[in-house]
């Protein structure tokens, strides 16, 4: 209905060009490719319900998951930047002034609809969004430097992976862990202040951004390996805290107690229980 209410109140003046320029067509084409590629990296990994927005309208809906890897990772909304490109590449190519005055509609509209589906999902995640919309723009991508590589994170069941972004990696693997826990510190926002915490075998521990990309499905991966699932109870802390993600005998406790890792997890891990 509100395309055909456009397209009757445009219609008088379909025909207006502001120019007529042949090479326009050039950048059009290029901002029609690049409409097209953001729309297949925004639905990588997306059924069709979910970018149809089927789930919030149903009820019990199961969901629920906040995606911020891939293109995610560099825009919070790119389904709204593909059609950006898109908009912008027929008003550009054709001149139409009709054209380019939806264009604008179409920002102002958008600029309205990003902030609502921000308030929505921010209530929905909780701090977990207001840390990702701290760091990552709506629409318009920031300009890419070596300072936004992020490390990663991956598990594959056997073995837990950390890619540094200035190039090396940490390998543990799974049957060597003895804790996992969560450390936050005051040094946000100008510096990490989240991370994870493998300790292993030997007293060796090793501290993991937080916020490294793969982080949520390393986590689920490591969790159905250990056979439970790792939650995390720190999200909202601002002052110096550590908690014991797992062993779950330990969940809750402090990782460290001094300046030594907490002597319940050496027990436990010399014992068998781990």
């Amino acid at each position: 209905m509100m395309w055909i209410g456009l397209g009757v109140l445009t219609g008088p003046w379909r025909t207006v060009q502001l120019y007529d320029a042949l090479w326009t067509w050039i950048p059009a084409l290029v901002l029609f490719a690049l409409g097209i590629l953001l729309y297949f990296k925004a639905g990588a990994h997306f059924s069709l319900a979910q970018l149809g927005g089927l789930p919030e309208v149903r009820r019990n809906h199961r969901d629920d998951r906040l995606v911020t890897t891939g293109i995610r990772a560099r825009v919070r909304h790119p389904v709204y930047l593909g059609h950006l490109c898109e908009m912008v590449a027929w008003s550009l190519g054709t001149g139409l002034l009709v054209c380019w005055v939806l264009t604008g509609f179409a920002v102002l509209t958008g600029a309205v609809m990003i902030r609502v589906e921000d308030a929505e999902l921010e209530k929905r995640f909780g701090e977990e969004y207001r840390e990702y919309k701290s760091r990552v723009p709506a629409v318009l991508p920031k300009p890419h430097s070596t300072h936004d590589v992020r490390p990663r994170l991956s598990c594959d069941g056997i073995c837990i992976r950390y890619e540094l972004p200035g190039g090396g990696a940490h390998e543990i693997a799974v049957t060597d862990l003895t804790c996992l826990a969560e450390y936050n510190n005051t040094s946000g926002p100008w510096g990490d202040d989240y991370f994870l915490v493998f300790a292993v075998r030997g007293g060796l521990y090793y501290e993991i951004s937080l916020y490294s990309d793969g982080r949520d499905k390393a986590l689920q991966t490591l969790g159905e390996t250990l056979g439970c699932e790792l939650e995390l109870g720190l999200v909202q802390s601002t002052s110096l805290a550590t908690r014991i993600i797992w062993p779950k005998e330990l969940e809750g406790h402090p990782l460290f107690i001094g300046k030594a890792i907490n002597p319940e997890v050496t027990r436990l891990a010399d014992s068998r229980q781990i």
